[in-house]
């Protein structure tokens, strides 16, 4: 075991002895700590030795390990185009690296893989105006796109919860009857039970397109008993998801050469795809759409927490360079020894560890 951990096990006992009537062996097996060890330990103070030798610079005991800081220049490097933060997480997933975002950022930093940025000001939303379930609130707006020589615009109907697109079209273009249309059909892909969840379906957020105030949309919605909100003119912001999803796309557009409306189509279709089920949203803690749309995101989350919890703990017995690796422990509660002394009861915290061995 290495000195400093000697040291921190000495220093428990005799804090324990101070506080309570309990015996060094008592205190040594609910540590785990064998008594001839530990006299010897004692005998050799070689924490003593390790302080007068040891530099003024503290020991980094969660430092990433050499091998964790080269998966992630490798996997940064085979995908350029995602940032730290999306990229600490895909690992966490692929189970590539368990890495915190801060800790891929200095590794990215001191191989100069990543610049400085310029903060920007954003508005963000009040809590009352988000949405807290899915099909509670759906936007929808219209995108212009240039297809061969021809304009086409997309229609899409994105779920404000989960920034899920449920449903999107391609049409020649954007009256009354072919926003009408495009609205009947992502109404329809909703299961009878979510539409009828609490009496009432979905509420559409949209501008004061000629589309969206139309006669026949209109009806689509009141035959469906669906409300509908515009929001004011000339403030964009309002519908800022729809605004920033649409960005995406275009982006996600750079270097495709749309030729014809089938092609398009097409295009369009592996957009929405990766979009829903492949690219991890920053507003949902790097999560996919699809995974708060139909899954149960608490439970990813939770499984993200318990590898960085693992590695974490490995990370620090390789950096100490612990003699007898253990496990760590699992759960939320903290495992405490409860003794009672003359002054009322008191709890000895066990260190982050149990004495199984791996």
């Amino acid at each position: 075991m290495p000195a400093e951990l000697q040291h921190q096990v000495h220093k428990e006992v005799e804090q324990t002895r101070e506080r309570s009537d309990w015996s060094v062996d008592r205190t040594l097996a609910a540590l785990g700590v064998g008594r001839s060890s530990y006299y010897r330990w004692c005998r050799e103070q070689a924490w003593a030795r390790t302080d007068e030798a040891k530099p003024s610079v503290p020991v980094q005991v969660y430092e990433a390990l050499p091998e964790e800081k080269a998966a992630v220049l490798r996997y940064a490097r085979e995908h350029p185009a995602i940032r730290h933060r999306e990229l600490a997480w895909r690992m966490v997933d692929e189970d590539v690296a368990y890495l915190s975002p801060s800790t891929v950022y200095r590794v990215l930093r001191e191989a100069q893989l990543v610049s400085s940025w310029r903060r920007r000001e954003k508005r963000y939303r009040g809590e009352c105006e988000k949405a807290k379930r899915s099909n509670e609130r759906w936007a929808t707006d219209i995108l212009h796109l240039k297809v061969g020589e021809e304009e086409y615009y997309l229609v899409a109907f994105l779920d404000e919860y989960s920034r899920y697109i449920v449903h999107h079209e391609l049409q020649a273009s954007l009256d009354g009857p072919t926003v009408s249309i495009a609205a009947q059909a992502a109404i329809e892909t909703l299961k009878r039970k979510e539409e009828n969840n609490n009496g009432q379906g979905p509420e559409i957020r949209s501008d004061n397109g000629s589309g969206y105030i139309s006669r026949e949309f209109r009806d689509v919605l009141r035959t469906h008993g669906l409300s509908h909100h515009r929001i004011k003119p000339h403030c964009p912001e309002e519908n800022g998801l729809m605004e920033r999803a649409y960005r995406t796309f275009r982006e996600a557009l750079d270097g495709e050469e749309l030729h014809n409306l089938l092609q398009a189509r097409d295009v369009l279709k592996r957009i929405v795809r990766w979009y829903n089920a492949e690219r991890l949203h920053s507003a949902l803690g790097y999560l996919r759409p699809v995974d708060y749309y139909r899954g149960d995101p608490e439970s990813l989350q939770t499984i993200r927490r318990e590898k960085l919890a693992r590695a974490r703990h490995t990370r620090g017995e390789v950096n100490l360079k612990t003699r007898q690796l253990t496990l760590p422990l699992t759960g939320e509660k903290k495992q405490c020894l409860t003794f009672t002394r003359s002054g009322g009861d008191c709890c000895l915290a066990l260190p982050p560890f149990c004495a199984t061995s791996r």
